[in-house]
């Protein structure tokens, strides 16, 4: 098929924008059934607030951090529980209509600058710059190139697949409407001002059409600042969206001094008040108050304390030059690369990845009249990755998600770059970039693969990045979910002996030697584990697990004590506490620990049914039985809870019922005495007991 002809199907943005739908959906047509990993279970399984919607429903549940994503979250929480399919499948929409956002935004992109009005002092003329194709028609194929690499380049799926870092999509797809959205009310204000409403004695229709321009440039602006917060409300990097805005201002409205310098009248103003905003928005969300400024501000401008400024600037130079390799050609991906920090600018490489980093925005400056959507798209690659790759320090150096919204500037640049170099040959151009994009979606596929499995996916972290204790780690905790405890734990010895210090490390080993019946062993891990990070609330719970299996109650109810201070909303730590007061026969100090794990957690078969048994033990007996039938609702094969329950039905003389709940018990484990001894009672009742013939 001639070039020409395919233009002529691909005029209508409506199939362009249908291809990058079906495109995104069969490529991650095998992403939907991929578990929770990683970070998954800190953000989705494991958080309480997102279990509740109503935690949202005021200003101060709902500001708080990335509030907008959590909130998503929370509903998908609401309609599939912990389902991992619900999740793929809004991720998957977020990465399909950033597509369509990725396509409008290049022909915004495209279309600007194949013929840009140039600002001469007081007159206005257009000059066209030397445009890549000869038609405005190819802007759309362009467009469409630029949309597919950004649907199918392989490193998206880290911000797709990976469901947790929906962060990084959903303020992705804020971020770009709130682009178009400044665009427009631009291009809305330039041509009222070069039509006949910028004349003098305008008529009544002219003067309409004017006020009408006005008012349309309004409402877009009020919903590009709109769109710009809620971007914020997702993620951090966000706060790049005004440079990237004054990146669209100068290279597809304004590159005249002149124009410029009557803008720095009100830009630097509003630059400071916009700095200011959002140092205060995330103060917000942090508690700060601002009453040392410096302090405060040093605090939010860093993620962690343990990395100098200058070391993790020196570190992203060599991150930078890990980014492009990525980009040109995706082998060797990882989930996570764990790049040690440089201690300075003459560390290793160092040096030769800051002349790359140079060169690279060398060829952006040189090309800024001569191929503007190659700087423009390399620009945007900078100042898009800026917050996470400059002098704001993030515990982890690398992390491919980081690359989302870059991507879109590389795709530009990309797309526009080769239709630059076969500016005579565009079939040529077409068909190496179709074949690179047929080359990223099935990597894209592959990829997803690896994702499918957890064990894959760290196992292969481990093959790639053998210094990794976080992978031995991880991949010692997927086999400790499988029960391959042996294999477990020689996971978690390879990760403390990479890291002594590793807390989490020591107490997961604690878990498996727990498991094992090793309980000496155990409590010496679950001890050092709360030497290592006292501050942790799970660690402090499991070692007041151990100490509650050895019989030390009092030491039990001060780590379990100890982690509800820490996390306030750690239903398993107030579970455990009313189990150890319990125990201790404290029964209304117990009650009301137990009430407000369910509160907390009203899901949980397992706190349901002990606050049962609290009330069974108070004897509030119709309490009791109200949670043993919440716990057996939750979980039919809760073994316990259908024997308490069958007691409570005894007590209310009703055998039938109470041996249907025993008959259940001991189907489900049929060594349970208790159970047995229940059956036999209630066939006693019924007289009905004894051989059948």
């Amino acid at each position: 098929m001639k070039f020409k002809s395919l233009e002529s199907v691909l005029v209508n943005p409506w199939v362009s924008l249908v291809l990058i739908a079906v495109m995104t959906f069969v490529i991650y047509s095998n992403a939907y059934d991929g578990p929770f990993v990683f970070d998954d279970k800190i953000q989705i399984e494991d958080k309480m607030k997102i279990r509740d919607l109503s935690n949202y429903s005021s200003l101060k549940g709902f500001f708080s951090h990335r509030p907008l994503t959590s909130f998503s979250f929370a509903l998908n929480y609401r309609m599939g529980g912990l389902k991992p399919f619900g999740y793929h499948l809004v991720n998957i929409f977020i990465h399909m209509f950033n597509g369509m956002l990725a396509y409008l935004l290049a022909l915004c992109v495209f279309g600007r600058l194949s013929c840009f009005s140039v600002l001469n002092h007081n007159e206005q003329r257009i000059s066209c710059q030397r445009p890549v194709t000869d038609a405005p028609i190819s802007n759309k194929v362009m467009s469409l190139l630029t949309a597919s690499i950004f649907v199918a380049h392989p490193i998206q799926t880290q911000s797709v697949t990976y469901i947790a870092q929906r962060y990084t999509s959903m303020a992705a797809l804020f971020y770009m409407v709130s682009v178009l959205f400044y665009i427009q009310a631009r291009k809305l204000l330039t041509s009222s001002k070069s039509g006949p409403s910028s004349a003098k004695g305008l008529s009544q229709p002219d003067r309409k059409k004017s006020a009408d321009s006005f008012f349309k440039a309004f409402t877009c602006f009020f919903f590009f600042v709109v769109s710009g917060g809620l971007a914020l409300l997702c993620k951090e990097n966000a706060a790049t969206l005004f440079g990237v805005i004054l990146l669209v201002e100068y290279f597809l409205f304004d590159r005249t001094w002149g124009g410029w310098r009557k803008k720095l009248i009100w830009l630097i103003p509003i630059t400071c008040l916009v700095m200011i905003g959002v140092l205060y928005f995330f103060a917000s969300t942090r508690g700060l108050r601002f009453g040392n400024l410096l302090e405060d501000v040093s605090i939010l401008t860093r993620e962690t304390r343990s990395v100098e400024r200058f070391s993790y600037l020196c570190t992203q130079f060599s991150v930078f030059v890990q980014y492009v390799a990525l980009l040109f050609f995706p082998l060797g991906q990882n989930i996570d690369y764990m790049m040690p920090f440089k201690t300075g600018l003459f560390d290793g490489t160092t040096p030769f990845a800051f002349l790359f980093v140079l060169f690279v925005l060398s060829i952006g400056f040189w090309n800024v009249k001569k191929r503007p959507a190659v700087s423009f798209g390399i620009f945007w690659f900078f100042i898009t990755l800026s917050i996470e790759s400059s002098i704001f320090p993030i515990s982890d150096a690398m992390f491919e998600h980081r690359l989302y919204l870059p991507m879109f500037g590389f795709s530009v640049a990309l797309v526009y770059g080769m239709f630059d170099l076969f500016r005579g040959r565009k079939t040529w151009a077409l068909t190496i970039l179709t074949a690179a994009i047929v080359a990223f979606s099935i990597g894209t596929y592959l990829r997803n693969r690896v994702w499918q499995d957890p064990l894959a996916l760290w196992s292969d972290v481990v093959s790639k990045s053998p210094r990794n204790y976080r992978a031995y780690y991880n991949l010692g905790n997927v086999m400790q979910r499988r029960g391959y405890l042996d294999e477990s734990q020689t996971q978690y010895e390879k990760a403390i002996k990479l890291y002594p210090d590793f807390a989490v490390a020591h107490e997961n080993l604690g878990l498996v030697l727990e498991e094992k019946g090793r309980l000496s062993e155990a409590y010496q891990h679950y001890k050092k584990a709360v030497q290592i990070n006292p501050g942790d609330a799970n660690i402090q719970n499991n070692f007041g697990q151990i100490l509650l299996q050895k019989g030390r109650l009092k030491e039990a109810v001060e780590h379990f004590s100890r982690a509800i201070r820490i996390d306030p909303a750690f239903a398993k730590a107030e579970n455990n506490l009313g189990i150890a007061l319990a125990q201790q026969q404290k029964l209304e100090e117990a009650n009301r620990h137990l009430s407000t794990a369910v509160r907390l957690d009203p899901d949980n078969s397992e706190i349901q049914n002990n606050l049962g048994q609290v009330f069974m033990l108070q004897g509030n007996n119709i309490e009791a039985t109200e949670h043993f039938e919440r716990a057996v609702r939750l979980d039919p094969d809760f073994a316990q809870a259908q024997t308490n329950l069958g007691f409570m039905r005894l007590d209310q003389n009703r055998p039938d019922d109470a041996a249907q709940h025993f008959l259940k018990a001991l189907k489900i484990s049929p060594q349970m005495n208790r159970a047995r001894q229940g059956l036999k009672q209630a066939m006693e009742r019924k007289g009905d007991w004894g051989p059948r013939k």
